[in-house]
């Protein structure tokens, strides 16, 4: 199996664009952003898509791998209501995360949170304070999610007129 250093070479970098909150995934031309369409994805990004759900409330999300952000390997999920993009789900894989029982300790839980705060502010050029910033087209945060005992990092798209 690959290590994380070795699997994030190989993989495709996230560019997060500050002024309009677009992710681009190396040099791909489709851009990740609120007019991207859920059937577009599907097309754009088909050799990165790990899974797709649809959870049955209006909401449906393709989860990409193969990617990396701030030299960790990454996966995002998109998440689209209707055909409409309204977030992007980031998680990344630390070297050295402490896992019992193939899980997260808090320990490793609470590094994934500040690497996504310091990577997400580096990109975005504010930071996050108390784990969230809103921009002119959505928001950003990072944080813990104690119900669901994870990191809980991503961007929100404001809902468009």
């Amino acid at each position: 199996m690959p290590s994380p250093a070795q699997h994030a070479a190989h993989a495709l970098p996230m560019l997060l664009n500050a002024t309009d909150g677009r992710i681009q995934l190396g040099n791909l031309p489709a851009l990740i952003g609120p007019t991207l369409s859920l059937d577009e994805a599907r097309i754009a990004f088909a050799t990165l898509t790990h899974g797709e759900r649809d959870v049955g409330t209006g909401y449906h999300w393709l989860s990409l791998h193969r990617l990396s952000l701030g030299g960790a390997p990454a996966g995002i999920s998109l998440g689209f209501h209707g055909q409409r993009l309204d977030m992007v789900t980031m998680s990344v894989d630390l070297p050295g995360a402490t896992l019992e029982d193939g899980w997260p300790t808090q320990a490793a839980i609470d590094a994934e949170v500040a690497f996504m705060r310091r990577t997400l502010a580096t990109a975005l050029g504010r930071k996050l304070a108390g784990g969230h910033a809103r921009f002119s087209w959505g928001e950003a945060w990072a944080r813990f999610d104690p119900k669901g005992f994870m990191a809980s990092s991503g961007i929100r798209y404001s809902p468009r007129a």
